[in-house]
Order: structure tokens, then sequence, then C-alpha cells
């Protein structure tokens, strides 16, 4: 359902800017449907980064014996896989049906400036801005409910001494921090895989 609402046309719902408008990029260029969908399914859900970053939180997990009445073992260490996966799947879900609902831009966006400082400072301040089909700033909303619902939700698979509020919005905080650091390598995304490159 979350699903099918992420390529649903864009609804002229878009609150009140909490941010003003960014004047760098006049020329944006607005996601369109067929681009929504394409994020959704091969740059989420069927990327190849998710099932590493999956089964990696996963294994942190196991080492750390969390939660412990998952036990050890490789029962253990696929009930945290499943788990971790299905936590960004409902992420992903509910960032990309909100964004679509308020017309926001779910991809990140790169920094047009230069220099490692500045650089940086975008991709912490684009983790959490977005723009509009008119290529307005605005605070990305669909994100962090997506961060904290995933968070929320996922407390209900977990063991009944977890709660939804409190556990929730821990691994929501969590999230939120993985998202900064995961912004920081798409900003420097490119010069990294030419580097690599160039070494081999």
């Amino acid at each position: 359902m979350l699903a099918a609402a992420a390529v649903l046309p864009a609804q002229n719902v878009d609150p009140a800017p909490l941010v003003p408008a960014d004047p760098l990029v006049p020329d944006y260029q607005p996601v369109t449907n067929a681009q929504r969908w394409d994020h959704y399914w091969n740059g989420t859900l069927l990327s190849s980064s998710l099932y590493a970053a999956t089964l990696g939180s996963a294994l942190w997990d196991h080492l750390d014996h969390d939660p412990p009445e998952w036990r050890q073992g490789l029962k253990g260490y696929g009930r945290r896989s499943v788990s971790e996966y299905g936590f960004h799947v409902v992420q992903v879900s509910v960032h990309q049906a909100g964004a679509t609902a308020l017309g926001y831009d779910p991809r990140y966006q790169h920094c047009d400036c230069k220099g490692f400082f500045r650089r940086t400072a975008h991709s912490v301040k684009w983790s959490f801005l977005t723009r509009n089909n008119a290529g307005q700033t605005r605070f990305d909303v669909p994100a962090l409910a997506g961060a904290y619902g995933a968070g929320m939700l996922s407390m209900y698979w977990y063991p009944n001494r977890y709660n939804a509020l409190t556990d929730g919005v821990r691994e929501g905080n969590h999230e939120v921090g993985l998202m900064v650091g995961v912004n920081f390598f798409r900003e420097f995304g490119p010069e990294l895989k030419r580097s690599f490159r160039i070494g081999n």
C-alpha cells in the first residue's frame, strides 16, 4: 500500500515554507513520477547497498546480542537480518509516500559548492532539508517520519519488553544519525569511486 502511494501523482498540499528558498538552483527540475518509482525500487529497495547495510547492521546487533532474546547462531543472525530489512522497507516506504503526497524530492541534493568543510556542512544540512516541485527549500518532514515511523513500528516485532514510543524513538534517533553519515558518503561518493578506480 505504501509502495503504491510512492508513485501516485503529487498533490498540492505543500505546507508553508519553514526555511527560505535557496536561490543557488534556479533551474531545478522536479522529480517525475517515473523517477520516484525508479528511486523507490532501484535506488533503495533493490539496491545492493541496502542489502550490504542490512547485513552489516544485523551483524553489529548480533555481536552485541541485541536483543538477547533472539539468541546467537545462524537463526539469531537471520532474524536480526530480516528485522533490519523490514525496518528499511518501512522507512523508505513512509519517506517516499510522504514525499509524493507533499510533492517533495526524496533524493539527496548534491552541493554545487567546493571545499571539504562546505560540502560536509551541506551534507549535514541536506539530511534535514529537501526541495518541493517548485525548487523551494523545505524541511524534510517525510524523511524524519520515515526514520521515526520505522523505529516505532519495528518495536512491534521485537520482544514484548520493548516499547514503541521510548525504544522506537531511540531507534529513530539512531537512524537520523545514520542518515547524516550516509549523505556524507553520497556527497563525496563520486570522488571516492574515482579514487578506487585510479588505485586499481
